[in-house]
């Protein structure tokens, strides 16, 4: 080593610590670091497939499919082939399945393709099971070709409940983004109760953990965990009474509601004209959907939640409460209720040529005494009685388990002045109270409120009534204060006899009833009436979009109130029309056992 020169020396010295160092990170990564290198091959090899479950049924009351799951099948190819790979798979699926196109699924997979994709990827969607059958054996036999069974919606009553079902339709980016397992189910509720219970609907993904080697193959099944299934649900709606109310819609259009007056239990609602929920299964055609849009009677819109409408003499229970709190009288005090009061340089003109000559609440209920009304609440005040309606639910929404929900308007003067800037005039205030003017309401809230009259309380309508085995139990809210509560007897008596006593404007409508029917008829105009026109045309004569809504709103039987019953027939002249429908549903509920 004395013989060695000193730059032999340095060349010795680097050749040996580089060994050192070499030697020592094989010791820190075989030894030490052992345990974290492994966890990362574990990941490599490593491949988890998502379980999609079958979205969860929807049923009515007495357990009638409304939506329900056809099954089909779907192609799937392994991520990450070759080219040849690729081709020969295709060609496979093209000898089974010759009705396919080589060169659309060529592209479907390469769109979808990437190297950061290890998730199978669809080539094929919704094989019907008749299809498949004979070439299922032979595809499952190929290593980079994947049969799976997958679920498509079907509406066993095509067009029933339309409104109240809604309808699935395929995921876009956003609903992803904003639901990840929708990413994986391709579906979506879109619309109505398929929309508001989604979440419950689609389930929850299982997941399977599979090894695989270098090429993507299954070398053996690790673990599974199976998809939760406890997603079907059932609605308070009864198909049959939801079928009876189609038929009596089958010319006209409107809204329909049966609501539990203590539950809030819906049993049949709709919304007409109605639409088959089929047509949007995998996408509604161009042509069908042009049909729908450019209708001119809107079947797309959902009158019962979102239909905003005058509620016109339907709302006079609710403002002859406020009177018999704040407007110094009694139900038995009688004014007198000529043809029309002047406020200004306005009249404002009763519906009966000639007036009502004297009214108490009783009889303004009954004849629909609008006079009444007119100069009770300059007494009552704006303030006081919109806070009453209020109360009862108006210009809020009800809560109902649905998508979208309008609120309707409750004006006020802060309101109007906020809304246009304008000052708020008696006239305004006498306007309300018949339920015209800025006035809108939701036919559900109308509902709601017609069963606070009935019962007392107010209750939040629901379509949920279980969920699998789980009461969907909801408690009415007791809005209602002391006097108002005292008072409701007579209210309930001023509805009684609108629809028995003679005179009652729903009197001679209800005929035919096996159950006696309390209710309010309300007619509320679309189109204003110039003061210099002394003599109105008759409905019958006023072009379609310009006559009238039909208002009838009740509850059954009249003497134990369980049912409320409101219907609007949209543009049908008189709140009377509507109430051939009444009776018919007022004699299925009897039919049906829900009256005894």
């Amino acid at each position: 080593m004395k013989n060695i020169s000193i730059p032999y020396k340095i060349v010795l010295l680097i050749f040996v610590l580089v060994w050192i160092i070499l030697i020592l990170r094989i010791f820190i990564l075989t030894i030490q670091r052992h345990d974290h290198y492994e966890r990362i091959a574990k990941r490599n090899i490593s491949k988890q497939e998502v379980l999609v479950p079958a979205r969860g049924l929807i049923f009515d009351r007495n357990g009638e499919p409304l939506a329900v799951n056809e099954l089909f099948f779907s192609i799937y190819l392994e991520p990450l082939l070759s080219d040849k790979d690729l081709r020969n798979a295709i060609a496979m699926i093209i000898k089974y399945l010759p009705d396919q196109n080589f060169d659309e699924l060529l592209q479907t997979y390469t769109k979808q393709n990437s190297a950061y994709n290890h998730d199978l990827i669809k080539v094929i969607d919704y094989i019907p099971s008749n299809d498949i059958q004979t070439a299922y054996a032979a595809l499952m036999q190929e290593d980079n070709i994947r049969v799976q069974p997958t679920f498509r919606r079907f509406y066993p009553h095509s067009s029933l409940a339309s409104h109240i079902i809604g309808y699935v339709g395929r995921a876009d980016k956003n609903d992803v983004f904003y639901d990840p397992v929708s990413k994986y189910t391709s579906i979506i509720g879109k619309e109505g109760i398929e929309r508001h219970y989604n979440t419950i609907l689609q389930g929850q993904l299982g997941y399977r953990n599979s090894i695989v080697n270098a090429y993507n193959q299954r070398v053996s099944k690790a673990e599974e965990f199976f998809p939760q299934t406890q997603n079907n649900i059932t609605l308070t709606i009864d198909a049959k009474l939801q079928q009876t109310i189609d038929e009596e819609y089958s010319e006209q259009n409107g809204a329909a509601i049966v609501l539990d007056v203590k539950s809030g239990e819906i049993l049949a609602a709709g919304s007409y004209p109605e639409y088959d929920l089929n047509d949007f299964v995998g996408g509604i055609s161009v042509a069908k959907w042009r049909a729908l849009t450019d209708n001119p009677h809107t079947p797309l819109i959902n009158r019962f939640i979102n239909g905003q409408y005058p509620p016109g003499s339907v709302i006079k229970m609710g403002v002859a409460m406020a009177i018999l709190e704040y407007g110094d009288v009694n139900e038995y005090t009688k004014i007198d209720t000529p043809y029309s009061v002047k406020i200004g340089e306005w009249q404002f003109r009763d519906w009966k040529q000639g007036g009502h000559g004297s009214s108490d609440m009783f009889k303004a209920l009954r004849e629909s005494v609008d006079v009444y009304f007119y100069k009770l609440s300059q007494v009552v005040g704006i303030g006081n009685m919109t806070n009453v309606l209020g109360t009862m639910g108006f210009g809020e929404r009800t809560g109902v388990d649905f998508p979208g929900e309008s609120s309707g308007i409750l004006p006020t003067p802060n309101w109007k002045a906020q809304r246009y800037g304008l000052t708020w005039y008696v006239g305004d205030t006498v306007q309300t109270s018949i339920g015209q003017g800025y006035f809108l309401a939701t036919p559900m809230q109308i509902a709601r409120y017609t069963a606070l009259l009935a019962s007392g309380k107010l209750p939040t309508p629901h379509f949920l009534k279980k969920q699998n085995n789980d009461d969907n139990i909801i408690e009415p809210e007791d809005v209602l204060n002391d006097l108002q509560k005292s008072k409701l007897g007579a209210i309930q008596k001023g509805m009684i006899e609108a629809c028995n006593a003679p005179g009652g404007t729903g009197t001679r409508r209800v005929y035919g009833s096996q159950v006696k029917i309390a209710c309010k008829t309300g007619t509320a105009q679309v189109t204003s009436i110039p003061q210099e026109v002394k003599k109105r045309a008759k409905e019958s004569e006023l072009a379609y979009f310009h006559r009238s809504h039909g208002w009838m709103t009740a509850f059954v039987p009249a003497q134990n109130p369980q049912y409320a019953i409101t219907i609007l027939i949209e543009h049908g002249q008189s709140g009377g029309n509507a109430g051939p429908v009444v009776v018919r549903i007022a004699n299925e509920l009897y039919k049906l056992g829900y009256i005894k």
